[in-house]
């Protein structure tokens, strides 16, 4: 099992915001201005499909050429701001995370998959709305510090640490409201959730995927049938994984059809209980301010209502993904 590194390598220019993100996990600051906001619109609306319904992720597309362009674009629109706030950093891929209006917009409880070597290596999300966000809308909810909780690999076939307590960190998630061009910087590994949009708009966020220019790309699956419960297999794979990866949207519990083996590494599935959160963290309203959000029409379907969706309710999502980009 690996141990996170005694010091992050230095992705941020400002040493003050450096060291918020690797206490919090996450920094909000300045990103895009207000002619690149609109740019990255209308990019949107002349790529995007027109039929998307709920939580809908351009990496999960079929359409091959519409994620290259996509990732193409919002990288070059996004260069400003990178060098703006960072230094010695490799940029792998920009995509749109859209929310149409609906309840069916929720995306669970989750930390992001693995995509580098956490040993050596950070991975962050610049994620960054090109509305200003609010509970109603679907913004990001973040557990501070839970980015150190454990060393974990993360994959859609790997369970997570927070299982047992999937419907109980809500009460502990901080909303974080950036306007439209701030940018929510976020370590990958870190706790979110966002809750439905139940807003009249369309909810459009651009996310560029980063790290340190050294770093080398790793994912990671676990077969119990073949792997045992110690054990999982690790991929090297290229800087273009992000777009070329076919299986987001299609057989994602599969093994990586991409990468090379690297033969497997030990892991120890750690877990945590309701104990341990109320030791280390602090209860919020988390819970009663997305409850507030929801609309009357809803609030009998409690699904749809305070609650996010269960941890059994996350392959629908991913289903429901796989559905609008078949």
């Amino acid at each position: 099992m690996f141990k996170f590194p005694e010091k992050m390598l230095r992705v941020f220019r400002d040493e003050r915001v450096q060291e918020t993100f690797e206490r919090n996990g996450y920094v909000v600051l300045p990103f895009y201005n207000e002619e690149e906001i609109k740019e990255l619109e209308a990019l949107y609306y002349r790529l995007h499909p027109r039929d998307e319904k709920g939580f809908f992720p351009s990496t999960f597309s079929k359409d091959k050429r519409y994620r290259q362009e996509a990732d193409r674009e919002i990288r070059r629109i996004g260069q400003r701001g990178i060098d703006l706030h960072c230094v010695d950093v490799k940029v792998v891929c920009g995509s749109f995370i859209v929310k149409s209006p609906g309840p069916e917009s929720g995306m669970c409880v989750h930390q992001d998959m693995s995509l580098v070597d956490e040993s050596r290596f950070t991975g962050i999300n610049i994620w960054t709305p090109l509305i200003d966000l609010n509970v109603e809308n679907g913004t990001l909810f973040v557990l501070p510090g839970s980015h150190r909780i454990f060393p974990t690999y993360r994959g859609s076939s790997i369970p997570e640490f927070f299982v047992p307590v999937m419907d109980d960190i809500i009460d502990y998630l901080h909303p974080v409201c950036p306007r439209a061009g701030e940018a929510i910087f976020f370590d990958q590994s870190i706790i979110h959730f966002s809750p439905p949009n139940y807003s009249d708009r369309i909810r459009i966020v651009t996310n560029i995927y980063f790290a340190h220019q050294d770093t080398e790309f790793r994912t990671y699956y676990w077969n119990p049938a073949e792997h045992g419960n110690q054990h999982l297999e690790a991929f090297a794979q290229d800087d273009t994984f992000m777009t070329d990866f076919e299986q987001f949207g299609h057989n994602i519990h599969d093994r990586p059809r991409i990468g090379r083996s690297l033969g497997l590494v030990e892991y120890n599935f750690p877990t945590i209980d309701k104990r341990f959160l109320e030791e280390r963290f602090t209860k919020t309203n988390a819970r009663e301010l997305i409850a507030r959000a929801v609309p009357p029409v809803y609030r009998a379907n409690t699904a749809s209502g305070s609650n996010p969706p269960k941890h059994t309710e996350r392959k629908n999502i991913f289903q429901r993904i796989k559905d609008l980009v078949s």
